[in-house]
């Protein structure tokens, strides 16, 4: 493998990581700014609504790492950081099993999002939100037929 193909994986997969740290902080920001909201009473102001948000934000995170880790194990498999890295389901063989692996985690990415949606909008509800369901049963009904019968 060429050194330059080298680097740009090792450069994709460290800026990921770092987009996905990014992630993570923002959500504790947001949770811990949920937190003094129902600790000050202020209950008007619906925590809740910023605890969704964060979670939204840490199942982001969640697909960055994974995009991140296994795109670096199909590309660098001799790299030290990712041999050291050992989770069950996330030993991609090929770029599919890598895809499949995504697929489930935008998955339920977008089942979080339509749930904050629906939280935030709550009040106003219309056929719009509507929009996101139908893109989380396509994106099933795709995946599985990637899938195979099996």
């Amino acid at each position: 493998m060429s050194v330059l193909f080298r680097t740009i994986i090792i450069v994709t997969c460290t800026f990921t990581i770092l987009n996905a740290i990014m992630f993570v902080a923002v959500s504790v920001y947001r949770s811990i700014h949920a937190y003094i909201i129902v600790f000050q009473g202020k209950i008007e102001e619906r925590p809740g609504v910023h605890l969704v948000e964060a979670l939204d934000g840490f199942l982001l995170a969640l697909v960055f790492l994974i995009f991140a880790i296994g795109f670096g194990k199909l590309f660098l498999p001799d790299h030290r950081f990712l041999r050291s890295v050992q989770i069950a389901w996330l030993q991609p063989k090929s770029f599919s099993d890598l895809k499949h692996i995504l697929w489930e985690a935008v998955l339920t990415t977008l089942v979080i999002l339509f749930a904050i949606t629906i939280v935030q909008d709550i009040d106003s509800l219309q056929w719009t939100h509507l929009i996101i369901p139908a893109c989380i049963a396509l994106v099933g009904v795709g995946s599985r037929m990637l899938r195979g019968p099996h």
